[in-house]
């Protein structure tokens, strides 16, 4: 089941917030936003908005983000990030 729409507006305040105080990178958000859509919590299409709120609509910043995690994230990697969820759960 999916976030309502203020529950991913939640998301990507505490998203925004938690990067600007420095406690994750972009890269980062990038894999827990893609992780959210794997478990269905939240529709691809909305990755892109929450991307714009965290990087103040600055193209740049997201693409640097998005240019990073590619290069360290795989399938693999989200399945067992979610398994390691669900395990604690």
């Amino acid at each position: 089941m999916t976030y309502s729409k203020s529950k991913t507006e939640t998301v990507a305040n505490h998203l925004k917030t938690r990067f600007m105080e420095g406690h994750v990178e972009g890269h980062e958000i990038v894999v827990a936003l893609i992780s959210m859509v794997k478990a269905e919590k939240i529709q691809l299409h909305e990755v892109a908005s929450i991307l714009r709120a965290v990087f103040f609509d600055q193209p740049q910043g997201m693409w640097v983000a998005l240019e990073k995690a590619n290069t360290l994230m795989d399938d693999q990697l989200i399945d067992s990030i979610l398994q390691e969820v669900n395990e604690q759960v």
